[in-house]
């Protein structure tokens, strides 16, 4: 019997390992660090709060956008950054978490989740049973999803592919890239993250349109690399991408899935549900590490005190759910512009873009965007 068994090694899983002590079990399929889908970005300050400074890969303090109209001239407008966001290094955190977690006495192990059932977690090499379940499977919800039929709204998945490639030696890049229009993938966006020696270039798409968003993003990715995205990235670490040199992304490994762009019910029966499990992913930017990690902390350091006897887990439960539903307001507006946004043509894109540009203006637009996923402390 353990206190916690964690469905999930990464982001959120670990991260709430980490303020456990007890009796507890992380079960992933795969190793700690492995099978990469995330562009790798956050603010500075989330992996300061978990200690994970080192594995800053690149410091931005500029968001780049590039608004690529079907007709018409490119913009370009750069945004102050109110604090530093950061690339970084996923195999490195997860480890780093990973060992941190170790070292508390948690236990990690290699195996399959295929659901949960009267306070037991099944896996496919024998099931686990726990006082706590938690669901960190990500968009999947693989746990909460069987326990809630539904669970899981197809029509709220964005999805995005990526691929990481060397930046070029003599021009290497600074701020994190975005480029949006009719011109581009649309409606979405695509980016070009720095960080260090290489670059994670990808394109994402909204299921506002109405079709299936993965559809196309291969060839959506070939046409970004081949296009404004060439000059950020290389084929051999030294000189820029020839456009109409080939297929970029021929031979390559990329990655990517499906970011939920709404949030969820953060508890299901008794089963707590963090990061993108529980839609922790804002629609309109896809960002969801800020909220995997603050949050899943918030949710250990509850969890910890129905460990140590202080409350029971139903409370903890409780507590936890209060956290999220006081911050529901805000991945509901980012939902909203999504569609808003999506409906935009270039002229209005254009306008919506200046309007925030100013100093003064994106500041507070960006302190109000990241108020909700603060990073957590210890109550």
């Amino acid at each position: 019997m353990y206190d916690v068994a964690i469905a999930g090694a990464s982001f959120a899983g670990l991260a709430l390992a980490t303020r456990l002590r007890g009796r507890v079990v992380v079960v992933d399929h795969q190793p700690a660090g492995a099978g990469q889908t995330s562009a790798c970005g956050t603010t500075v300050s989330a992996l300061q709060d978990v200690g994970a400074l080192d594995t800053i890969q690149q410091v931005h303090r500029d968001l780049v956008l590039h608004l690529a109209p079907e007709r018409g001239d490119p913009q370009t407008l750069r945004y102050r950054l109110p604090e530093p966001f950061c690339t970084f290094d996923y195999g490195a955190l997860c480890r780093l978490l990973a060992d941190r977690a170790r070292g508390r006495g948690v236990e990690i192990r290699v195996a399959r989740v295929t659901g949960s059932r009267d306070g037991r977690l099944l896996t496919d090499s024998g099931e686990i049973e726990a006082r706590c379940v938690v669901d960190a499977t990500g968009w999947r919800a693989a746990i909460a999803s069987a326990l809630r039929p539904g669970y899981v709204r197809r029509q709220d998945l964005s999805c995005g592919l990526e691929a990481e490639l060397p930046q070029p030696a003599l021009q290497r890049a600074e701020g994190l890239h975005f480029w949006a229009g009719h011109g581009t993938v649309w409606p979405g966006y695509a980016w070009a993250f720095p960080a260090g020696p290489v670059s994670r270039l990808g394109v994402i798409a909204y299921p506002e349109s109405g079709q299936n968003p993965s559809k196309d993003l291969r060839e959506a990715l070939d046409t970004f690399l081949d296009g404004p995205g060439s000059e950020y990235w290389s084929p051999d670490g030294e000189h820029p991408w020839e456009r109409g040199a080939g297929r970029p992304t021929a031979g390559r490994h990329l990655h990517g899935g499906f970011l939920p762009a709404a949030p969820r019910p953060p508890v299901v029966g008794d089963v707590c549900v963090v990061g993108d499990a529980a839609g922790h992913c804002f629609g309109l930017t896809g960002e969801g590490i800020r909220a995997a990690l603050g949050l899943a902390l918030a949710c250990g350091d509850a969890l910890q005190d129905a460990i140590d006897g202080h409350t029971t887990f139903r409370a903890a439960r409780g507590r936890y759910a209060r956290r999220v539903t006081q911050r529901i307001s805000y991945w509901r507006l980012m939902r909203a512009l999504q569609r808003v946004v999506s409906r935009m043509g270039d002229c209005g894109l254009a306008r919506y873009s200046r309007a925030a540009h100013p100093a003064p203006m994106f500041q507070f637009l960006m302190w109000q965007y990241l108020w909700p996923t603060r990073p957590h402390r210890p109550e």
